[in-house]
């Protein structure tokens, strides 16, 4: 085990936990043919657990066409899968999966609006403008820098702008930022996924809103609450540094879920870095673990 501070970083050796069960050898080879990087396997995993059992549970949901069959169904996918799609979609968005783009397509595009996340958008969201722009007001029109992150009813209002505004701020800020191409396919994913709603709520207005609509705001809430936390702690002083806008959690479950997204830090310095390899990369920073939440409460300010 590695040491860092003295501490000993038990993620190093822990059992990864981000999915439930393997495939059957003959589908387990094929993911190993296709795939370009077999540390990759725990992931691809997840998204094959998700394809068999959301999938067949959302059409079952529009099939009976009942609440109690809607509620059993989104309650079962938000504590089983949410958090593990959302960061497995996360890493996968910053180095794909397989050698088609097919298969590539298969988590972002199918997988994705049963979470929440309408489909191609998070691409456009994450690992252009929060990793280009780095938490930095205005650019990054997630940041959490205008806000003062000790308080509710700020958080309130940072949740309130990108649940109604994300959907024509993100297209607007890829047009600002002189990447037209790429607004023009935001605009169309966003109206995409509108449109789809649309006529599936007309075809099962019951269905649609626990498979579809209720995913969309309470992942809404997540991923700002999500930011949020990662980027409460930002230094008025160096607001644009990694190392001074937001930090590392070790030694927790957490990590062994979500492909040790708690290595916030890392990954910001080396958005591109392996997700299983972050864990290592820590033992080579010389700072305490703790240090910055032991300094930090007057980073809670707006910067």
């Amino acid at each position: 085990m590695s040491q860092t501070g003295g501490l000993v970083n038990t993620d190093i050796t822990a059992k990864r936990n981000e999915f439930y069960f393997y495939p059957p050898k003959f589908i387990d080879n094929f993911f190993r043919r296709s795939c370009k990087d077999e540390r990759d396997m725990p992931l691809i995993y997840l998204f094959f657990n998700i394809t068999c059992l959301t999938l067949p549970g959302a059409a079952l949901v529009f099939y009976l066409g009942t609440n109690m069959a809607g509620a059993i169904y989104f309650l079962i996918n938000l504590f089983t899968f949410q958090e593990r799609f959302t960061l497995g979609l996360h890493f996968a968005s910053h180095r794909s999966l397989f050698r088609s783009p097919w298969l590539n397509g298969w988590a972002p595009y199918v997988l994705s609006p049963f979470f929440g996340i309408p489909s191609g958008i998070y691409f456009i969201h994450h690992c252009i403008m929060h990793h280009v722009e780095n938490n930095v007001f205005p650019w990054d029109v997630s940041s959490t820098e205008p806000y003062q992150r000790d308080n509710f009813l700020h958080f309130l209002h940072y949740w309130m702008r990108f649940l109604f505004a994300i959907w024509f701020e993100l297209p607007y800020y890829a047009w600002r930022r002189g990447r037209k191409e790429l607004a023009v396919y935001g605009a169309c994913c966003v109206l995409g996924f509108m449109t789809a709603m649309y006529f599936l709520y007309q075809a099962n207005s019951i269905a649609t809103f626990w498979v579809f609509l209720l995913p969309t705001f309470v992942c809404s809430l997540l991923l700002m609450f999500g930011n949020w936390s990662q980027h409460i702690f930002v230094d008025p002083k160096k607001p644009d540094c990694n190392y001074h806008l937001t930090y590392n959690i070790i030694n927790t479950p957490l990590n062994q879920k979500t492909f040790n997204d708690g290595y916030h830090l890392e990954h910001h310095v080396q958005s591109r870095r392996h997700w299983s390899e972050v864990r290592a990369r820590r033992s080579r920073l010389h700072a305490p673990p703790l240090t910055l939440c032991c300094c930090c409460c007057s980073f809670l300010s707006r910067s």
